[in-house]
């Protein structure tokens, strides 16, 4: 009888530990071909541009969220997708859009220059529309289960579109005087740039499987350019802990940090911008 008790626990044990090491051994963030990932980036912005006039001296740099009372943090959707082609070769796309509006009225001391315009005082309405999209390629330079290290390398297109509406004491070309002191009172300006910069980027990426449900993922990307009239640089560093208790659905937290500076004597913008936003990623994540 105890023989028989014993044979049958030693089966139900042979059972059971191929099933658990299979389970453990299962690592399906870092192994599935396909992951889509959605939810929302909460992003603090520090955005810097200055438009320069026609002729003349460079105009000073403007700070979109202190000087023109554009919001300086604001919750957006964010997501992306990736395809792993093979076993050391990936495909990635991310992207968001962020639409801010803002103000400010008032006597501005220096007056404000935008272009070929300046504003003594008066009004400033403005919108500011932003959406960057990154496609990356990444190579496994170190591949295994539950590791992966790679070397990435792509483009990042940042869209921005910078709408300013002033009103009140506004000097510009068609004016007298064209330059402050002494702007015209009740007067009214208009400025619009319109920016993309598809810049390339290169970094590497590290994901590993702590547990087969726990995963981490960091990545650190860049670049700087310089051809012709345009002149760009690019940073973007990601971290995320993902959490993935069932087999193909589940949902992690990270943090985002992204900056680019473009100078350009082009048509698309005279003069420089720089965008910096960073703060934390919530999302939810499907792997198949």
């Amino acid at each position: 009888m105890y023989s028989h008790k014993k044979l049958v626990l030693v089966a139900s044990l042979s059972l059971l530990f191929p099933l658990t090491a299979t389970a453990e051994n299962s690592y399906d963030q870092v192994n599935d071909p396909f992951k889509v990932y959605l939810g929302g980036f909460w992003a603090s912005v520090d955005t810097k541009i200055n438009i320069n006039p026609t002729e003349g001296p460079p105009a000073p740099p403007i700070s979109i969220e202190d000087q023109l009372g554009v919001e300086d943090s604001k919750g957006v959707a964010w997501g992306g997708v990736r395809w792993r082609i093979s076993r050391r070769n990936t495909l990635e796309l991310e992207g968001f859009s962020l639409n801010r509006d803002g103000g400010e009225s008032g006597t501005f001391s220096p007056p404000l220059q935008v272009g070929d315009t300046y504003i003594e005082n008066g009004a400033i309405a403005t919108s500011f529309d932003t959406g960057v999209f990154r496609l990356t390629y990444g190579f496994s330079l170190m591949r295994s289960d539950r590791m992966d290290l790679q070397l990435k390398g792509g483009l990042h297109v940042a869209s921005l579109d910078l709408g300013l509406q002033l009103s009140g004491n506004v000097c510009d070309l068609t004016t007298i005087p064209t330059t402050p002191p002494g702007c015209p009172a009740a007067t009214t300006g208009a400025e619009q740039e319109d920016v993309t910069a598809p810049l390339p980027h290169f970094g590497l990426s590290y994901a590993y499987a702590i547990s087969p449900s726990l995963a981490l993922n960091l990545q650190v990307i860049g670049f700087a350019l310089e051809i012709d009239s345009i002149d760009g640089s690019i940073v973007e560093a990601d971290a995320d802990v993902t959490w993935q208790p069932s087999r193909h659905f589940g949902g992690g937290i990270g943090v985002r940090y992204f900056n680019t500076n473009v100078k350009s004597t082009g048509s698309d913008l005279n003069g420089e911008l720089d965008f910096e936003y960073y703060g934390p990623v919530l999302f939810i994540q499907a792997t198949f």
